[in-house]
C-alpha cells in the first residue's frame, strides 16, 4: 500500500499542479510497483517517464518533462500518483515490477550483448551514452589521439532539443571524471593539455544546445575546474596559457565561462603580463561591452586601480559607482568623493550606490547641509518612497515640517500628471507610509491608486469613516465574483465579511444582512464562491 496521500501530492505539486494532474489522469499507462516505487508512462505532449518513491522525509520524483527537470512536482507525476491511489483504494491489483537484475544476471554475454544493442538502436541518447563510455574505455593519456577522442566524445551532430541537454551534459562530466582520473594518476601535463582542448571543442558546441535548463554550463565549469586544478599542477607556459586564455574569451561562445582570475596562479607575472599587453594593445576584434569587462577583470586581478578607473570612464555610459568603489577600496577617499559628485550630477536618475556612498561620506564627515542637498536632489529626481524615507531621515527634526511640504507639494505635482489612475501612485504609497488617513483617503479620491494601496487606503479609513471603507470593498467583492475565476473568490468572501462587520458596526444590521442575502442570491449559481462565503460565516 502507498504511504502517500492525497494532500500529499497537493502538498508538493500545488493546487494548480495538481488541478492539472487529474486532467491527466486517463493517460497514464504500464503503472507497476516493486515495494517501494511506482513507475509509469503519461502521455501529453510527448510520452514521459515517471517514477515517485515515498520516503520519510516526503517524497522523491523522477519525471522527463521540462517542469520535473527543474525540479518542480509536475502534474505528470500527480497523475501516475492519484492512479496508482485508485488502483490500492479499490483492490485493483497493480503488477509488481519485474527483478531486472536478477534477469540480467541470468542471461548470457551473446544475449546481453544483443539486448544492449537492440536498446540503442531504439535509444539514440542510450547509443550516444555507451558510444562515448566505448570511446573511453581505454582512459585517456597524452598524444593526437587522445585529443581526438575527446573532440569526438564532445562532437554534436545534430541540435540537442531541450530534454536532451541534461544527457550531453552527462558526456561532459564523463569527458571530467576521466580528466580527473589522469590527475590522480600524476598525468597533470596530459591532463591539462586535454582539458585546454575539451574546452576549446566544447565552446564550438555551445550553439548546437538548448541549454535553457543549465545542465550543460554547470558541467562546463566543472571542466574548466579541473583545467584550472590541471593548471597548477603541471605549471604550462605562462605566455602560452595566456593567448589561448584571451583567444577563447574573445572569439568563444561563452560556454564555458571563461574568467582571469581562476587562472591568474598558472599564468603567473609573464603570462599576467603577456595578457596584458595582447588585451590592452587592441590587437584583437571584440564588442565593446566584451573588451571593457575583459579590461576591467584585469585591472582588479593585478590591482591596477587607475586602469579600472579609466575602463569604467569610457564609452557613453561611464560607471561611475565601479569608479567610486575601486577608489575607495584602494583608500583614495577624496577621489571616490570627487566622483560620487559627478556620478549625481549626471542626467537621469541618479545610481542608488552613488548616492549612498556621498550621502555615508557626507555624515561621516559632518557636511550636513551637503548632506540634505543631496538627498533633496536624488529625491527630485527620482521621487519614490526610498528617496523620500531617506530624506525624512537625514533632514533635522526641526526643518522636516518645510522640507515635507515641499516634497509632497511634488509628489502631488507628479500625481495630477499620471495618465493611469487605477496603476500605484507614489503620493498614496508616501501618505501609507506615514500613517496619516485623512491626507492619504484625500489623495487616493482625488489621483487614484491601484487595488493594493485601496486596501491600505480604505483600512486606515475604516477606523474613523467606515461608510467609506463600505465604499471600497463593495465594489471590489462585485469585481471579483464576476470573472467567475474561483481562485478570486477567497479574497471576494473576506472582503464581503468586512463590509458586513463594518455595517454591524454603524448597528445597521439589517444592511449587513441584506447585502449578504443579495451575494448569496445573485451568485447562487456558483457554489464555490457560497462555500467560501460559509467559511468566513456569512451563511444563507
Amino acid at each position: 500500500m502507498p504511504s502517500y496521500t492525497r494532500e500529499d501530492l497537493i502538498h508538493f505539486a500545488g493546487a494548480k499542479s495538481y488541478h492539472r494532474g487529474v486532467g491527466y489522469v486517463s493517460q497514464v499507462s504500464g503503472v507497476t510497483f516493486d515495494g517501494r516505487t511506482v513507475r509509469g508512462t503519461v502521455t501529453g505532449t510527448h510520452v514521459y517517464r515517471v517514477e515517485l518513491t515515498p520516503t520519510s522525509r516526503g517524497m522523491e520524483w523522477d519525471c522527463d518533462c521540462p517542469w520535473a527537470e527543474e525540479g518542480n512536482f509536475c502534474k505528470h507525476a500527480v497523475a501516475l500518483g492519484l492512479v496508482y491511489l485508485y488502483d490500492s483504494e479499490h483492490a485493483v491489483e497493480v503488477p509488481r515490477a519485474p527483478d531486472l537484475r536478477s534477469y540480467l544476471d541470468s542471461l548470457g554475454s551473446d544475449e546481453l550483448v544483443e539486448l544492449v544493442l537492440a536498446a540503442a538502436d531504439d535509444d539514440p541518447g542510450f547509443r550516444r551514452r555507451l558510444e562515448l563510455s566505448a570511446e573511453l574505455a581505454g582512459g585517456l593519456s597524452g598524444g593526437t589521439g587522445a585529443r581526438a577522442r575527446v573532440e569526438r566524445a564532445l562532437r554534436i551532430d545534430d541540435f540537442v532539443e531541450y530534454g536532451q541537454a541534461r544527457e550531453y551534459a552527462g558526456t561532459v562530466h564523463q569527458v571530467v571524471g576521466e580528466l580527473e582520473g589522469l590527475l590522480e594518476r600524476g598525468e597533470a601535463a596530459a591532463a591539462e593539455e586535454l582539458a585546454r582542448h575539451a574546452i576549446t571543442a566544447l565552446s564550438g558546441q555551445a550553439g548546437m544546445v538548448d541549454d535553457s535548463a543549465g545542465h550543460v554550463g554547470g558541467a562546463a565549469a566543472e571542466l574548466v575546474e579541473v583545467h584550472v586544478e590541471a593548471c597548477a599542477a603541471a605549471r604550462p607556459d605562462g605566455q602560452e596559457l595566456a593567448g589561448w586564455l584571451l583567444g577563447l574569451q574573445v572569439e568563444g561562445s561563452g560556454l564555458p565561462e571563461l574568467l582571469l582570475d581562476p587562472y591568474a596562479e598558472a599564468l603567473g607575472e609573464e603570462g599576467l603580463e603577456a595578457y596584458g599587453e595582447q588585451l590592452l594593445g587592441g590587437g584583437f576584434s571584440a564588442s565593446e561591452w566584451t573588451a571593457r569587462f575583459l579590461r576591467s577583470e584585469y585591472a582588479r586581478v593585478t590591482g591596477d586601480t587607475d586602469l579600472l578607473v579609466r575602463v569604467y570612464g569610457q564609452g557613453d555610459r561611464v560607471y561611475y559607482a565601479g569608479i567610486v568603489e575601486a577608489l575607495q577600496g584602494a583608500g583614495r577617499a577624496e577621489e571616490a568623493l570627487e566622483w560620487a559628485f559627478k556620478g549625481l550630477r549626471e542626467p537621469g536618475m541618479p545610481d542608488p550606490r552613488v548616492v549612498d556612498h556621498l550621502t555615508r561620506a557626507l555624515k561621516g564627515q559632518g557636511r550636513t547641509e551637503e548632506l540634505q542637498a543631496v538627498r533633496w536632489e536624488a529625491f527630485e529626481r527620482s521621487p519614490e518612497l526610498g528617496t523620500y524615507r531617506a530624506l525624512r531621515e537625514d533632514t533635522p527634526e526641526e526643518g522636516w515640517a518645510e522640507v515635507r511640504e515641499q516634497a509632497l507639494a511634488l509628489l502631488r505635482r507628479a500625481a495630477a500628471r499620471r495618465r493611469a489612475p487605477h496603476f500605484p501612485c507614489t503620493l498614496v504609497e508616501v501618505l501609507l507610509d506615514e500613517g496619516d488617513a485623512d491626507l492619504v483617503w484625500a489623495a487616493a479620491a482625488e489621483h487614484g491608486c491601484n487595488e493594493g494601496q485601496w486596501l491600505r487606503v480604505a483600512a486606515l479609513r475604516e477606523k474613523t469613516h467606515p461608510e467609506d471603507a463600505i465604499g471600497v470593498y463593495a465594489p471590489m467583492v462585485a469585481a471579483k465574483v464576476r470573472p467567475a475565476n474561483t481562485g478570486l473568490y477567497p479574497q471576494a468572501a473576506e472582503l464581503a465579511r468586512r463590509v458586513r462587520d463594518l455595517y454591524e458596526r454603524l448597528g445597521r444590521a439589517e444592511e449587513a444582512r441584506a447585502f449578504t442575502a443579495g451575494l448569496r442570491s445573485e451568485h447562487r449559481r456558483k457554489r464555490r464562491f457560497l462555500a467560501e462565503l460559509d467559511r468566513v460565516g456569512l451563511g444563507g
